[in-house]
């Protein structure tokens, strides 16, 4: 009996493989041949799921995100279970930076995708932009301490969602190329919130 093919295992393979070669060269580096090669299959088997470079990317990039999702989503269930806040907005914010090999390399990845967008002048359409639904995880937060009066009410949560998210992107940015580790942006990120929830 001929073997079954997981077509959606499939598909993450290719993904892996794309993720291998951005992570390192660059999206520039990333064809359907590279791929191909990368993977270990043959460049019909490639073509079969992605007829297009750009069908590819843009699952890889799906892909990224959905991967992101499933490993910040366990992080801020536990946190969400203490009913406290910044615990909450400071798992939301850890979420975003490499914690071993594996993560550092999807941030690399993600990386490479925005360098694409800065030379394109913005993100593609169809790619789900990450930043704006963490500053929406993190304003709402900050909203319900604000409320319980553990954020001073002086302070624009929107604006100071803003600013964290930004600020943790640019520190993931920096450990990719270490200027800080992750131990020193976890500081940042806390000395920051240690200002942040003073009320």
């Amino acid at each position: 009996m001929p073997k079954r093919v997981d077509h959606d295992e499939r598909r993450r393979e290719i993904a892996e493989a794309l993720f291998r070669i951005a992570a390192t060269q660059g999206l520039q580096a990333v064809t359907l041949r590279a791929v191909a090669a990368e993977a270990g299959i043959s460049m019909f088997q490639v073509q079969y799921y992605f007829p297009a470079k750009e069908q590819m990317l843009q699952y890889a990039w799906h892909r990224i995100t959905e991967l992101g999702a499933e490993r910040a989503g366990r992080d801020i269930a536990e946190a969400l279970q203490t009913g406290d806040e910044r615990a909450v907005v400071r798992a939301c914010l850890l979420a975003v930076l490499p914690a071993d090999e594996r993560s550092r390399m999807l941030c690399a990845v993600q990386i490479a995708y925005f360098a694409v967008d800065v030379i394109r002048g913005g993100q593609a359409p169809d790619q789900q932009a990450m930043l704006p639904h963490l500053v929406r995880l993190v304003a709402g937060q900050l909203e319900q301490a604000q409320q319980r009066g553990g954020v001073p009410a002086h302070f624009d949560t929107r604006l100071e969602a803003d600013a964290l998210a930004t600020m943790t992107a640019g520190l993931l940015s920096a450990i990719l190329v270490e200027a800080y580790d992750t131990e020193q942006a976890t500081r940042i990120i806390d000395y920051r919130l240690g200002h942040l929830f003073a009320g």
